[in-house]
């Protein structure tokens, strides 16, 4: 397979169509900078599925489209088609196997964005190309086309990134992008499952659900069966009953119509008699009214006549009117005929004269036409004279490049041979001394290795005592450190803590808005007379808070003051800033006398709460105000036995927070007061201080003591670290000493061996340079001879084409004559046509003329004939105006003979009209009383049918059914009873979903479907899990076995192209070879194994191609596009790079982007890419065979 056809439209700088016939072989493209050669590269990668803008030299996709230049716009499309040949049959496209040779892949953007795809010119998808391309071994990720920067990347990649090339010489990258879409398939069936195992779990509920209430519906529909049943046969009855009582009524009902229907009879003999004398009647009111109606029709053709004699009497006075004014128009129009006739008798003869000059300029026209195609034939001979000698100077001078860059080639290698027989000679005269010297200082240095072994032993003994030292000092420093560390971290727990508590302190949290008003720093300063809170100037021992805390309740928050007024004060401040409540005590209480508290030496009782409370002496007269009257007891039972002494007379605290107060209020429970914990939280803070203040202290002492443990560690590893560097230098002193041994030993065998093939080597150069001084010879003389016949061409060449200017001027004159020519008779056929359309205007105008004189002589004659007609008319139609005034007269006395006629027949019909009216009074009197009985009917059949329509409403029953349900044996009071029972059973089943049956069919049927989905994705995750692990399998088998071909193939090439030195592929995880990155070794001839990063551009640029070379040898690609993959190479190594791809070429066809001489000689076909016109590419071609 390989690539025959490149096809450009639209594409960046091609913005004309553009074709590129490719052969198998070497096909080079050359061009100046900045001239679109790349963009052919970027064409091919974008056809064969690229996506990335950045990789195709753009920011975004439509920087695709050629984008317009100083002389062009911009196009809306961009348009690339490759057309691979020889392709392997069986390929599948797009899921279909390939019998054609040869494939064309199209791919289109348009600058609105839609993407179009074609295979063999057939609509396709981008993922059918690239399937396609894979199969075939094509893809832009790898080897199908290579930059010069590419080149670089495939040393200075990652090892991760450097797996592709070695998957695409596997051909496992479709098996990945397999694994990927089963990975992704396996994640979307998880997600699948999970979302169908919660609908099947949902299912199975409403599926238990529904079938309860199937269950249920299912009885109510046998109770409303049998209640159906029972009452259709109730209903049956009650028809067949009413049907019995319709046909009594009916019986009724005919033998009141009978009678009805004789006396009808009677009334009707008189309608009839009434309506004889209404026909005779209407007949004379017709005939009366014809006669009006004639009467007044002869009016109205009176009246019409005497209106058509005005009206003709106009009519010929206009008649004779028109007569006149048709004289002087036709005089008039005869004039204008004459004046066109002389128009178009000039008109004409312009004409012949236009006709006769265009048929002599079409003469000269022929003439100078046929000159003009003589010279052209002339020019082209001339012209296919010059192609073909630039075609023969453009051969010459290929063949002089060649044979030039040959005697290059010879010279370079002449040169080398003889400094390489100078250096050889010289290289084994300094071997021999080198051999001799070798052996003295080879004795010398293995006496001085075996003194310094010595001393190395000794000094790794004091290293392991001193290690042991190192080891124990740093597990002693660690221990103090990581008790240092507990103590800290305790130290800022609770500092941390300590500070929270004070800041809520300061705060005043837990106390009442009032006393967080007044207590609050505002502006700094409190309000004058405020002292304290009293919660903070008592302490008690923590056993007696609770007890002490319950006894003064929210008397702990209160505010000591110096005075009453100082108490009026804050109150005031307190309702004027709407800041809460507050308590006030004064610092000397109005002082109260109490009775001592008895206490007879009760068991349990611990003490006065006085007696367990410190305060300053300044406050406490309010502590003695507030608590003189507390006893503090062990539990209730001891206070309630106190209490009830009746010579007791205070308030009784248990230690636990029960109270009960002299007027026996008990106090007690879980709940606290807003004022708990404040004593607590005090003492808590107290607490914590002096702890932090400990902790402090430890902190420094054991940091003092960490610190001197770290020094002395610091002089223990110090004086370490010089023994271990004084061990590591005697060790690199003895192995370098070792190693120089060795090198000693190889380097004086290698000189020994090296000295025995000098003479040998320098003989070959001897004759290899004979022979070279030959071919340089017979080389020389072709050339003179190319030269020769080269410049004899030019001269012939620079000959014709002078002759093919001179002739080209000729022909141009000839063709401007012929230019001039064709305008003069296009323009006298444009006047001889604006001639003949003149005439044609004329000549219809002197037409219209006699047409209107012919018709206003006919108009005169018609004229002249009606004046005549119009006399005549008007005689006639006096006369008939005389006949009907005479017929008028006649008919007006007809008329009052009728109308005496139609009065007595009015008299007769009132008789008969009395007569009948007293028959109608019988009739409607037995009318109504049919009336009562189709009543009666009328409600017995709407009993039925009411039964009827509620038998369908309920039960949808039809008379058929009705009538089937019939049975006369049943007791309708015990059937009413029945089915009463029926819908008592009926309703006490409550609200039925009838639907449900219905839906558990459907709701199961889903469910069932559901499970058997669960069951069959579960089976596909098994399925994947296994595909991906086959998958794994067969990737990474390939993967190995590949690896190793490549790696032999680039340890091979890379000797051949360098000649010599080493290089190898390794994986940095032999455990992971799926995902194992691979490095790269290079070891050029004559240095010492180094990283990549450290070889010159030159090497790297070689050892890349080396390693591409290598997988080409596994896997060749059908085609390869190198971009200037040869720049950094000198001319050597291009002499190698081209015997390489001549190896390659055969199975491989490449495409080679260049700026060097040696490639393009080297290529079969070149093709020059050039911008004649700015911002546009243009693609020239030249073929060598």
């Amino acid at each position: 397979m390989y690539l025959k056809n490149l096809e450009l439209e639209g594409f960046k700088s091609f913005a004309d169509s553009t074709n590129l016939e490719f052969k198998n072989g070497f096909t080079a493209i050359v061009g100046p900078n900045g001239c679109g050669k790349s963009n052919v590269s970027d064409a091919i990668r974008w056809a064969i599925g690229e996506q990335r803008s950045k990789t195709l030299r753009s920011t975004r996709i439509t920087d695709l489209i050629f984008n317009g230049s100083g002389s062009r716009k911009p196009v809306n499309r961009a348009e690339i088609s490759i057309t691979l040949a020889n392709v392997a049959a069986g390929i599948r496209i797009a899921g279909v196997p390939n019998m054609a040779e040869e494939v064309k892949v199209t791919r289109c953007y348009h600058r609105s964005g839609e993407s179009e795809f074609y295979i063999n010119q057939i609509p396709c998808r981008l993922k059918d190309i690239t399937d396609f391309l894979l199969d075939a071994g094509i893809s832009p990720k790898v080897l199908t086309i290579i930059e010069q920067g590419h080149i670089q990347d495939i040393i200075t990649s990652k090892p991760e990134e450097r797996r592709i090339l070695i998957e695409e010489a596997a051909g496992i990258l479709k098996f990945k992008s397999r694994k990927n879409d089963a990975v992704r398939k396996l994640d979307s069936s998880r997600q699948n499952l999970e979302r169908v195992a919660d609908i099947v779990q949902e299912l199975h509920r409403q599926v238990e659900s529904l079938k309860r209430q199937a269950a249920k519906a299912e009885r109510y529909k046998n109770f409303k069966t049998e209640i159906k049943e029972l009452s259709l046969k109730l209903f049956s009855v009650k028809i067949r009953r009413l049907n019995a009582q319709l046909q009594t009524v009916e019986k009724e009902l005919e033998e009141q119509t009978q009678k009805k229907t004789e006396w009808s009879a009677r009334h009707a003999t008189f309608e009839n008699q009434i309506a004889q004398l209404n026909i005779e009647i209407e007949e004379s009111l017709n005939r009366l009214n014809e006669l009006r109606e004639d009467i007044h029709k002869l009016n109205a053709q009176i009246s019409n006549s005497e209106q058509t004699i005005a009206f003709k009497k106009e009519q010929q006075t206009e008649a004779k009117e028109d007569i006149a004014s048709a004289a002087g128009e036709i005089s008039r129009m005869n004039e204008e005929v004459e004046s066109l006739s002389h128009q178009t008798v000039e008109q004409r003869q312009k004409l012949s004269e236009t006709s006769q000059e265009i048929n002599d300029q079409e003469i000269a026209l022929k003439q100078i036409q046929e000159q003009s195609e003589q010279k052209r034939d002339a020019v082209q001979k001339n012209q296919d004279q010059v192609q073909s000698s630039e075609r023969k100077v453009f051969e010459l001078f290929q063949q002089s490049a060649g044979s030039k860059n040959k005697l290059t080639e010879f010279e370079t290698k002449s040169q080398g041979i003889e400094v390489r027989k100078q250096n050889l000679a010289k290289e084994k005269e300094e071997t021999q001394n080198q051999i001799h010297s070798n052996q003295s200082i080879f004795q010398e240095r293995e006496s001085g290795h075996q003194t310094r072994i010595d001393e190395l032993r000794q000094l790794k003994e004091q290293q392991e005592s001193l290690k042991q030292k190192v080891l124990d000092g740093s597990n002693e420093v660690q221990a103090q450190v990581d008790a240092h560390s507990e103590r800290k971290e305790g130290y800022f727990n609770k500092s941390s803590l300590l500070g929270s508590l004070e800041k809520l302190r300061s705060q005043f949290e837990g106390f009442n808005e009032g006393i967080k008003s007044l207590m609050s720093q505002q502006n700094g300063e409190r309000i004058p007379g405020i002292r304290e809170v009293l919660v903070d100037v008592l302490q008690t021992p923590a056993e007696y808070e609770t007890a002490i805390e319950t006894a003064l309740g929210d008397k702990l928050q209160s505010v000591i003051v110096n005075s009453y007024s100082d108490s009026m004060e804050a109150i005031g401040y307190l309702k004027n800033n709407e800041s809460g409540r507050g308590q006030f005590v004064p610092l000397n209480p109005k002082s109260t006398p109490s009775l001592p508290l008895y206490l007879n030496g009760t068991e349990g009782v611990v003490g006065k709460a006085l007696n367990f409370i410190e305060c300053s002496e300044d406050y406490r007269p309010v502590i003695e105000l507030l608590l003189r009257n507390v006893v503090l007891v062990q539990d209730m039972d001891v206070a309630m036995h106190l209490h009830q002494t009746p010579e007791f007379q205070g308030t009784v605290v248990t230690l636990n927070g029960e109270m009960i107060d002299a007027n026996g209020f008990v106090t007690g429970g879980s709940a606290k007061s807003e004022s708990s914990r404040l004593l607590a939280r005090n003492r808590e803070i107290e607490n914590l201080s002096e702890s932090v203040k400990k902790l402090k202290a430890e902190l420094e002492e054991s940091q003092l003591a960490i610190e001197s443990g770290k020094r002395a560690q610091i002089e223990l590893e110090t004086g370490l670290k010089q023994m271990n560097e004084e061990v590591h230098q005697k060790e690199l002193a003895n192995n370098n000493s070792l190693r120089d041994l060795e090198q000693l030993r190889h380097e004086m065998q290698r000189l020994e061996s090296r000295a025995s093939t000098l003479d040998a080597e320098t003989m070959s150069l001897s004759q290899e340079l004979q022979e070279l001084g030959n071919e340089k010879s017979s080389l020389k003389a072709l050339l003179l001879e190319m030269e020769q016949k080269s410049q004899a061409e030019e001269e012939s060449l620079v000959q014709q084409r002078t002759e093919l200017e001179q002739s080209r001027k000729v022909l141009e004159e000839k063709s401007g004559e012929i230019s001039g020519l064709k305008v003069l008779i296009t323009s006298l056929i444009g006047r001889r046509e604006n001639t003949l359309t003149e005439i044609k205007r004329l000549e219809l105008q002197q037409q219209n003329l006699q047409q209107q004189i012919e018709k206003r002589e006919s108009d005169r004659v018609s004229n002249q004939s009606r004046i005549v007609e119009i006399d005549n008319d008007v005689s006639v139609l006096e006369e008939n105006v005389l006949k009907q005034s005479k017929e008028k007269d006649i008919l007006s006395e007809n008329a009052v003979q009728e109308e005496e006629s139609l009065r007595e027949n009015e008299d007769a019909q009132k008789q008969m009209d009395q007569n009948i009216r007293e028959l109608s009074r019988k009739l409607q009197e037995i009318t109504e009383t049919l009336s009562h009985i189709e009543i009666k009917r009328s409600e017995t059949r709407l009993q039925s049918a009411h039964i009827e329509e509620r038998a369908y409403e309920d039960f949808n029953a039809t008379r058929e059914e009705l009538s089937a349900a019939y049975d006369e044996s049943i007791d309708e009071h015990e059937i009413e009873g029945t089915v009463k029972d029926l819908k008592e059973k009926l309703a006490r089943l409550g609200e039925v979903n009838l639907a449900a049956l219905s839906e558990f069919e459907k709701t199961n049927e889903r469910y069932t479907f559901l499970k058997e989905q669960q069951d069959d994705l579960a089976e596909s995750i098994e399925l994947l899990h296994s595909t991906i692990e086959k998958i794994n399998c067969t990737t990474q088998q390939r993967f190995l076995d590949t690896f190793e071909q490549v790696n032999e193939n680039f340890k091979e090439v890379f000797a051949r192209l360098f000649q010599g030195g080493k290089a190898e592929l390794s994986l940095i995880d032999e455990a992971n070879p799926l995902d194992s990155g691979i490095e790269i070794t290079a070891n050029p001839i004559g240095k010492s194994l180094q990283t990549l990063s450290l070889l010159s551009g030159g090497e790297k640029s070689m050892t890349a191609i080396a390693l591409m070379f290598a997988v080409f040898k596994v896997r060749p690609s059908p085609f390869c596009l190198l971009d200037e993959v040869d720049a950094p190479l000198d001319e050597a190594n291009v002499v190698r790079f081209q015997e390489m791809l001549k190896e390659m070429a055969v199975n491989t066809q490449f495409i080679i982007i260049t700026h060097n001489q040696k490639t393009m000689t080297f290529a079969n076909a070149l093709y020059g890419i050039t911008m004649e016109e700015k911002g546009v590419s243009k693609a020239v071609s030249v073929h060598f065979n």
